[in-house]
């Protein structure tokens, strides 16, 4: 088995509403999804990418123009990590490495949180939520290692 390590992480994207995640941050819903990335699934390579994209959207109160239980899209953002192994081995079959979602996780509420920031807003993701998020990934089964 090909033994991966760490060895970049990067923004891949966001869209952020600052101003409504403060607003409506008691109606939040949060979504993570990691993944490899690939385009072809047969390659056999020593750099492998993955992509935690974490999602976060509100249920607006009904109001003149919203009808109730619509959801509001407050952040999506997505954050690469770039692993490359001793040995080649076929995309999307490398084991997660323990480390990987803290990682990607510390990255996305250092991102978000110094965005509010720079707009004059609290930080979002304390580290209470960061680890909630966590553990509730780990306890959904999607964790290896």
């Amino acid at each position: 088995m090909a033994t991966p390590r760490i060895v970049a992480d990067r923004l891949y994207g966001i869209t952020m509403r600052p101003q409504e995640l403060g607003m409506y941050g008691e109606r939040v819903r949060f979504s993570l999804r990691y993944s490899p990335m690939f385009d072809d699934p047969a390659e056999i390579t020593v750099n492998h990418f993955k992509v935690l994209v974490l999602e976060v959207d509100a249920e607006m109160p009904a109001t003149a123009g919203v009808r109730a239980g619509q959801r509001l899209d407050l952040l999506k953002i997505g954050w690469e990590l770039e692993l490359v192994c001793d040995k080649p081995c076929v995309v999307g079959s490398l084991p997660e490495l323990p480390e990987e979602m803290k990682r990607l996780l510390d990255r996305i509420a250092d991102t978000v949180n110094e965005l509010a920031r720079r707009a004059g807003l609290e930080a979002p993701f304390t580290p209470e939520v960061m680890e909630r998020l966590l553990a509730d990934y780990r306890d959904s089964g999607k964790a290896s290692g």
